[in-house]
């Protein structure tokens, strides 16, 4: 490669990283002022406990307030059926109501339900929502009698008890007044209708006056697919922001999320049948990782279980108390009263021509790993580099959000490759040496991670409605490509002559337990990627993880800490000398591929994921300079041995 091609690679890299950093302060910016979060109690199990203690639900709120710090209430749309619980209303059919003496007067033809109160405001709450919600044809009030009221409804009644019926304002308003938030929790219907729609949205805007976000109950968010836009056109009517519960896919999210022009709030939920068996330590734990590293804003404080009214609410308290007061030392906030929820980020709008020159960065990456390979024919090189150059700016016209994926990719996969391939050495260093030269390829491996975390800093993958691609291919293919590329470059006579030898060469069994060793290895490295791993994690790994947490703050990822660093450190310190150490380069590598993939999960706030690279180059340091000891230490007694 001649010397005006490789000063224009290094120039396209340099001006990758500028742009890196240019597209990150925004990320940077709305991160750092994200950080108001809603801790919700669940208002069912406000209502029991008072119930329980003989007492009012404010009393129950204002003792969690004061004691655990909590500011936002979770109400589930209460239905036909949970009136009836509470004896508000009387469910009935045809045949019980005749027999009842309301045999004038009775509406349809049979089949229908009957709704019986002695609570006028009841009768309105309840008349209005299936009217709105159902259509008037299928709702008939019943004229008055001995101070009941009635209404029938053209539907039978398993399908009626489940229909939403709202929230009682009443309490809302009083829980609001004390400086809770509210989160409402929407119901489905049959029949979902823009009428209908329009009526819920509008109902529970009067409800509420500090609304932190809105869910909703089913597998699907309500009016999918057909109303959609008029959901979206009222909740930005009244400026809803739409609740997104962690691991919980609904189908229609992501489309009404970007009709609200992603005006998101995540949330992270605890499931009913793991609260049964979770610890309050684990709790707290989970809690905390949640709000703290993967930016959740609404923690749905659920009620652990316990043997007496009493006990549930000590324990309980102390939990709520150990995530508010450990998040506050985070610098999170839980902030009462108007004005104060917590708010969706602000959008980031990064120009292409940004993220276009970001993109020379790969590119020029790409074009010095294929120069360090043996391709040195600058007529080859420059041609691609322009053909590069020239598609990825016809790309970002025609298919801008996959070019910023594929960016992504290639920088995760190309860095840590190169600085491995180019930092390697075929003979040995001294120590401090070695530890230096480790700091050299991290630094040059981590402007991968910048760039990914430019190219993808974006609102829609902060909230993970747009994720990262390929996250097995990168982390597998840059290992491989490794492990071949030291294979090709070392060695006596042609990579022709070398791969033909190897193929002649006789199997021994040593070799043959390694290679399943390391397919073992391999298969849980890919398997234990990503977010939701295939391959369980146990409980003492999990309390190790947690030990990590609350020691380091944030922890760093296992395999870069304990495999990768310490054998890559290890691997400079004796030096690449022949394929006998193709094993120890393989396990190596993990750790900066995996500490370049750590940037890839743009929900976790940037700031955590350094920390976490940094934590886990320190912790790796350490351990593989122990190691370095040990080796030093085997061969000193190695040498007294056989000195006699």
């Amino acid at each position: 490669m001649e010397k005006w091609l490789k000063t224009l690679l290094v120039l396209f890299l340099a001006v990758s990283i500028i742009s890196s950093g240019v597209a990150l302060l925004p990320r940077l910016r709305a991160e750092s002022a994200h950080n108001l979060i809603d801790g919700a109690l669940p208002y069912a199990d406000l209502k029991n406990m008072a119930q329980e203690r003989q007492t009012s639900i404010e009393e129950v709120a204002r003792l969690f307030k004061e004691e655990a710090g909590v500011n936002a209430i979770l109400y589930k749309e209460g239905c036909i059926q949970d009136l009836a619980d509470d004896g508000r209303i009387f469910i009935a059919n045809r045949q019980e109501m005749v027999l009842s003496g309301w045999r004038e007067n009775l509406p349809f033809k049979g089949g229908e339900t009957y709704i019986v109160t002695a609570y006028a405001d009841v009768m309105e709450r309840v008349r209005r929502h299936l009217t709105e919600k159902l259509g008037g044809e299928k709702v008939s009030m019943l004229p008055e009698r001995d101070g009941f009221y009635a209404l029938a409804v053209d539907m039978r009644p398993s399908l009626v008890d489940a229909i939403g019926v709202g929230f009682d304002r009443e309490n809302v308003v009083k829980l609001e007044n004390m400086g809770f938030h509210s989160v409402f929790m929407l119901k489905d219907w049959p029949d979902v209708s823009e009428r209908g729609i329009r009526f819920v949205i509008k109902d529970l805007a009067l409800t509420g006056k500090n609304i932190s976000a809105v869910l909703f109950e089913n597998k699907q968010v309500l009016g999918y697919p057909k109303y959609l836009p008029v959901l979206a056109e009222e909740m930005n009517k009244h400026q809803l922001a739409l609740g997104q519960v962690e691991f919980y896919n609904q189908l229609g999210f992501n489309q009404l999320a970007t009709l609200l022009d992603k005006r998101v709030i995540r949330m992270h939920s605890v499931t009913d049948q793991e609260m049964q068996t979770i610890k309050p330590q684990e709790l707290v734990d989970r809690l905390t990782l949640a709000a703290r590293e993967r930016n959740m804003r609404i923690l749905y404080f659920k009620f652990l279980p316990a043997p007496d009214s009493e006990r549930r609410f000590n324990i309980n308290v102390e939990y709520m108390e150990k995530v508010v007061t450990q998040l506050k030392t985070a610098g999170l906030r839980f902030e009462r009263g108007e004005g104060t929820m917590p708010r969706p980020f602000e959008p980031i709008h990064q120009s292409r021509m940004l993220l276009f020159l970001i993109g020379l960065g790969p590119l020029a990456g790409g074009m010095l790993l294929l120069e360090r390979l043996g391709v040195r024919r600058t007529s080859i090189l420059a041609g691609i580099t322009a053909l590069g150059a020239l598609s990825l700016a016809l790309a970002f016209f025609a298919f801008p959000l996959l070019t910023r994926k594929v960016i992504a990719l290639a920088s995760v996969i190309v860095f840590p490759t190169l600085s491995i391939i180019y930092l390697v050495p075929r003979q040995g260093l001294k120590p401090w040496h070695a530890v230096l030269y480790m700091a050299q390829m991290t630094a040059f491996s981590l402007t991968g991670a910048l760039m990914v975390s430019g190219v993808l800093a974006d609102i829609s993958f902060m909230l993970k409605l747009q994720q990262f691609s390929g996250i097995k291919v990168a982390y597998l293919f840059p290992v491989l490509f490794v492990a071949c590329a030291f294979f090709m470059l070392y060695g006596e006579g042609t990579p022709g002559e070398r791969l033909k030898k190897l193929m002649d060469q006789p199997v021994l069994v040593k070799y043959l337990l390694l290679a399943a060793v390391l397919a073992v290895v391999g298969v849980i490295y890919l398997t234990r990627t990503g977010n939701e791993a295939a391959v369980g994690v146990s409980t003492l790994e999990l309390k190790f993880r947690a030990l990590l947490d609350r020691t380091l703050g944030i922890r760093p990822r296992t395999k870069e800490f304990l495999i990768g660093h310490p054998l890559m450190l290890v691997l400079l310190y004796l030096g690449y000398r022949d394929h006998r150490y193709l094993p120890l380069l393989i396990l190596g590598s993990i750790g900066q591929v995996s500490m370049v993939n750590t940037f890839a999960h743009i929900h976790t706030p940037f700031i955590i994921s350094f920390v976490r690279s940094i934590n886990g180059f320190i912790l790796g340091i350490m351990a593989g300079l122990v190691l370095m000891a040990v080796l030093q230490l085997g061969r000193l007694l190695e040498k007294r041995w056989r000195s006699g």
